[in-house]
C-alpha cells in the first residue's frame, strides 16, 4: 500500500475521540489483603460517568454494588480508598462518604450515617491483633471552608460502626496526616504529618508512638509520641513502611544540599540513616499528591531486601536494595519497558504486584516474579486497560517518546519529551520543506511530572501530523530537590521562560514550525499556558509568541485562588511566590493573567468543569469575558458535572474535537 502526503495537522487518522473516550479506563490503586495474599485493583471508568470500580484478581469480579464508587475525597485528590484484610475489603465509597466493609458477598458500612456527608476517610490500616479496629485519615468538613477543615488521625470500630479521635489536636486545621502504618505486632504506629505552609515533599514529618489497647473498652489509644524523620520546610520524609517491629523504612530528600534526592531510609530505636551506602542521585519516590502510591515493598519476611521504585531520566527503574549490606541492583530484562511504576506492593518472598505503564502499550496491573541469584523478574499482566470493545489501531502508529535534555540561557538544563509526527498511512507533508505544528503540554502540579508513557491524546494529535513536546520545567519533579525548588519564588517566571526557550532551542527549531505551535495544560499547567500569553512579564506575551493557546481549567487568578482553593493546597502558593498574598501583594496582582486579558493576542480556547472546587469556573469566566471585551479570540466550552479534570466518556470526547478544531482554526 503507497503511502500518502498531506499538509501536517491535516492527517485523517483511524485514532478517533470516540475511540478514546469510549473505553478510557485508567489503573488507579493496586493492593493485597497481606494475610491471603488476594489481590484487587480499582480501575476507573470514564464510559461510567468517572467511577473508579474496585475488582477482585481472582474472581474478576466487582466486590461492591455496581454503583459503588471506591473513592475518596480527603486532600480532594483522593488515593488509599481501599484496602483488604483476612478476606474482609474495605473501602469509601464517594456516593455517600461511608466506609464499607465486604466479606463473603456480605455488605455494611462500618462508619456512621452522614446524610451532610462532612466526613471524609482515606488510607485505612488494620490493627493485626484486634482486626476490626482500623486506623484512617479523618477529614471533617463540618465547617466547610478551606480554613476551616480539620484532618486527624481516627480509629473505625467495624464491629460497633463508631468513630473515636487517636491523633487530634487544637491545630487541625493546619494539620494533615498521611500513611499510618501498624508495626507487624501492633504495638507501635508510624504516619506522616506535615502543616501549612508545607506541602508534603516539602516538610513531610514522620511519627511514631506506642500503641495500647483497652479491653475494657476496646479502644487504642497512643503514647510516647516522637518525631523520627523530617523537618519542617526542610526535610520531606514521606512513605513510612515497617520492615520489623524494630526498622522502619521510608523516603528522606535529607542531604547535602544542592544534592538532595529523596532516597530509601531507616529508622530504629538506636538511629536513623541511609540504606544506601551512597546517595543516589535519583528521586525513590514521586510527590505524594494522591494517598497510597507506595514505591517500594518488602521482598522477603526478614525485611532485608527490597524492591524499589527510582526515577531516572523521567522514566521509573526498579533496584533489589539489601537493607542491611547498603547495595542495589537494578532489575531489568528484554520483558522490562515500564516508563512509570507506581503502588508497588508486596504479595510473598520475591514477588510483588504494581500498576504499570509502557510508552507503546495500555497501562496494567502487573504481577513481577524474581527468581534465582540473578533475580531474574518474570512479569505478568493481571488486567489491561486496553480497550475490548474497540478495534485495534494500526501497527506503528504510535509516537514513541524522545527524552530531551536541553540547555538554555546561562547553561540552565530543562528537561523536555518529544513526540513526532507518525503515521504509517503517511510518508509527509504535501507542502515541500514544511515542518509539523507542534502542541506544547505543560503538567499540572506544577510540582508535578509530565511521564513517557502512552497517552492517546497526545496520539491523536501526533497521528494527524503534528509534534508534540512536552516540557518539565524547573519545578517539577523525579529530578532532585534543587531542581524542584527552582521554582520557589518564580511560579508564572520560570515556567513560562522554560516553554519559550525550549521552543526556540537549536534542537528543537530543526524539528518543529516554530511559528505555529500552541501552548496547553490544565490546572496549574493551564495557568502557566495563560500567564505565557498575557503577563507582561512573559515574552511571548509581547510577541504572539505561541499561534494558538488551550487552558483546561486553567488558573487565572492567583488572589482569588489564595483564598478559594482547598485546604490542601491553600497555602501551596507561599513559597511558589515568595511570600502571602499580604506581604507581596503586587506579586499576586502582577502574575494573574486575568488582569491582563487586554494583552492577549493569542488565541485562546478554554474548557472548564462546572462543578470544580479546585479552580472554580468564575476564574475561567473572568478571563473570557476579559478577552471579549477586548476583541480578542477566545472560545469557551463548560461542562456540567465536570470537577477538576475529565471523567466522563462525553466531556472527554468533546474536549479533544473542540481543541484539534481549534488549532485547524488557529495554525494549520
Amino acid at each position: 500500500m503507497s503511502r500518502k502526503y498531506a499538509p501536517y495537522g491535516l492527517w485523517e487518522s483511524p485514532i478517533t475521540a470516540d475511540a478514546i473516550a469510549e473505553d478510557s479506563v485508567s489503573m488507579s490503586d493496586i493492593f493485597v489483603d497481606p494475610v491471603r495474599k488476594d489481590i484487587y485493583y480499582i480501575e476507573q471508568r470514564a464510559s461510567e460517568g468517572g467511577r473508579y470500580v474496585l475488582l477482585s484478581n481472582q474472581t474478576q469480579n466487582e466486590v461492591f454494588a455496581k454503583d459503588f464508587n471506591a473513592r475518596t475525597r480527603v486532600h480532594e485528590y483522593g488515593g488509599a480508598a481501599a484496602i483488604a484484610y483476612d478476606g474482609t475489603v474495605y473501602s469509601s465509597n464517594f456516593a455517600d462518604f461511608l466506609v464499607y466493609a465486604a466479606k463473603d458477598g456480605k455488605i455494611k458500612p462500618i462508619t456512621p450515617e452522614d446524610p451532610k456527608k462532612i466526613f471524609r476517610y482515606a488510607d485505612f490500616c488494620v490493627h493485626p491483633v484486634h482486626t476490626d479496629l482500623l486506623v484512617a485519615i479523618l477529614e471533617d468538613h463540618t465547617h466547610d471552608t478551606p480554613q476551616t477543615v480539620r484532618n486527624s488521625l481516627c480509629v473505625i470500630n467495624s464491629t460497633a460502626t463508631t468513630v473515636t479521635a487517636l491523633v487530634c489536636t487544637e491545630d487541625a486545621q493546619r494539620e494533615f496526616y498521611a500513611a499510618p502504618t501498624f508495626s507487624p505486632s501492633g504495638d507501635r504506629l508510624a504516619w506522616q504529618f506535615w502543616e501549612h505552609p508545607d506541602m508534603p515533599w516539602e516538610g513531610g514529618q514522620l511519627y511514631v508512638a506506642d500503641v495500647h489497647y483497652n479491653s475494657n473498652t476496646h479502644t487504642l489509644s497512643l503514647s510516647n509520641t516522637k518525631l523520627v524523620a523530617g523537618s519542617a520546610s526542610t526535610i520531606s520524609a514521606c512513605y513510612p513502611l515497617w520492615a520489623s517491629n524494630d526498622k522502619l523504612l521510608f523516603t528522606s530528600d535529607e542531604g547535602e544540599e544542592g544534592n538532595r534526592f529523596a532516597n530509601l531510609w531507616e529508622c530504629t530505636q538506636a538511629r536513623t540513616k541511609p540504606v544506601l551506602s551512597s546517595a543516589v542521585q535519583q528521586d525513590f519516590c514521586m510527590p505524594p499528591w494522591r494517598l497510597g502510591n507506595y514505591s517500594f515493598a518488602l521482598l522477603d519476611n526478614n525485611g532485608t531486601k527490597a524492591i524499589c521504585v527510582a526515577w531516572r531520566g523521567g522514566r521509573s527503574v526498579l533496584y533489589v536494595v539489601d537493607i542491611t549490606t547498603g547495595s542495589y541492583k537494578e532489575i531489568k530484562n528484554e520483558m522490562f519497558d515500564f516508563v512509570v511504576i507506581d503502588h508497588v506492593r508486596r504479595i510473598s518472598d520475591y514477588t510483588f504486584v504494581f500498576t504499570g505503564l509502557r510508552s507503546n502499550a495500555p497501562g496494567a496491573a502487573i504481577l513481577c516474579t524474581l527468581t534465582g541469584p540473578s533475580l531474574e523478574p518474570n512479569f505478568q499482566v493481571l488486567r489491561s486497560t486496553e480497550s475490548t470493545s474497540s478495534a485495534p489501531f494500526p501497527e506503528g502508529i504510535i509516537s514513541l517518546p524522545t527524552p530531551l535534555e536541553l540547555k538554555l540561557a546561562g547553561d540552565k538544563i530543562v528537561y523536555a519529551v518529544y513526540y513526532a509526527p507518525n503515521n504509517p498511512a503517511y510518508a509527509g507533508s504535501s507542502i515541500p520543506n514544511e515542518k509539523p505544528p507542534c502542541v506544547l503540554g505543560v503538567h499540572g502540579g506544577p510540582t508535578g511530572l509530565e511521564t513517557q508513557n502512552l497517552n492517546w491524546l497526545k496520539q491523536y494529535f501526533t497521528s494527524r501530523g503534528y509534534a508534540w513536546l512536552d516540557i518539565n520545567y524547573s519545578g517539577s519533579s523525579c529530578y532532585g530537590r534543587a531542581y524542584v525548588e527552582r521554582l520557589k519564588g518564580n511560579w508564572g517566571v520560570a515556567d513560562v521562560s522554560d516553554c519559550i526557550e525550549a521552543v526556540q532551542s537549536p534542537e528543537l527549531c530543526s524539528l518543529i514550525d516554530t511559528k505555529r505551535t500552541a501552548i496547553r495544560g490544565g490546572s496549574s499547567g493551564g495557568y502557566t499556558a495563560l500567564a505565557s500569553i498575557s503577563l507582561a512579564s512573559s515574552a511571548a506575551s509581547k510577541t504572539k509568541f505561541f499561534a494558538s493557546a488551550t487552558s483546561n481549567y486553567g488558573i487565572s487568578n492567583l488572589e482569588l485562588l489564595a483564598d478559594d482553593t482547598h485546604k490542601f493546597e491553600l497555602m501551596y502558593m507561599i513559597k511558589l511566590l515568595g511570600g502571602t498574598k499580604a506581604e507581596i501583594p503586587h506579586v499576586y496582582h502582577d502574575r494573574s493573567p486575568v488582569y491582563f486579558s487586554a494583552r492577549i493576542e493569542t488565541p485562546l480556547l478554554v474548557l472548564q468543569g462546572n462543578d470544580d472546587e479546585v479552580v472554580p469556573p468564575a476564574q475561567s469566566w473572568t478571563i473570557v469575558d476579559g478577552v471579549i471585551k477586548n476583541k480578542g479570540y477566545v472560545e469557551a466550552h463548560f461542562f456540567d458535572g465536570e470537577q477538576h479534570g475529565w471523567r466522563t466518556s462525553e466531556t472527554i470526547k468533546k474536549a479533544i474535537e473542540f481543541e484539534r478544531e481549534w488549532y485547524e482554526k488557529t495554525m494549520v
